[in-house]
């Protein structure tokens, strides 16, 4: 699985916005056509969903965003702690704590976005499941997208 996701993931590179392979532009890749209204559908067109699917990945990832709520506003708290230490001119090591806090909450974050993933992975169909394109492209989106408060925007 981690093997999927590394080479996923290389897939991805040069999608999405500004460009890339294809000369696309802002266009999805996957359809041709102009892009999505929001992250959700372009994850949706990417993976190929039918319309069960599409209400099965969006409980995965709206649960997904409900785990990383807590750990989002406690990122927002560590990142005014780091500027805080910064300004406060702390020693090496009381910055290097602040910012380990920083780190490890970004590596959660992160985490959650990955075990997403694979929640969704597992609801797909033998096919999707195949579609490497889909699925570099599909976690290429959700890369970060827990870092903000409204995961559907773009």
């Amino acid at each position: 699985m981690a093997g999927m996701l590394c080479a996923s993931l290389a897939t991805a590179q040069g999608y999405g916005r500004g460009g890339g392979r294809g000369g696309g532009g802002d266009m999805d890749p996957r359809a041709g056509g102009p892009p999505s209204t929001n992250r959700f559908d372009n994850i949706a067109n990417s993976l190929n969903l039918n319309k069960d699917q599409r209400k099965t990945v969006r409980a995965i990832l709206d649960e997904g965003a409900k785990e990383a709520t807590p750990v989002r506003e406690q990122m927002s708290k560590s990142r005014i702690a780091v500027g805080e230490a910064i300004a406060a001119k702390k020693s090496e090591d009381e910055l290097k704590q602040v910012a380990k806090t920083a780190s490890d909450l970004n590596a959660q974050l992160s985490q959650i976005e990955i075990q997403t993933f694979a929640k969704m992975f597992a609801a797909l169909d033998d096919i999707q499941k195949k579609d490497m394109r889909g699925l570099g492209h599909a976690l290429f989106l959700m890369n970060g997208m827990y870092h903000i408060k409204n995961w559907t925007a773009e």
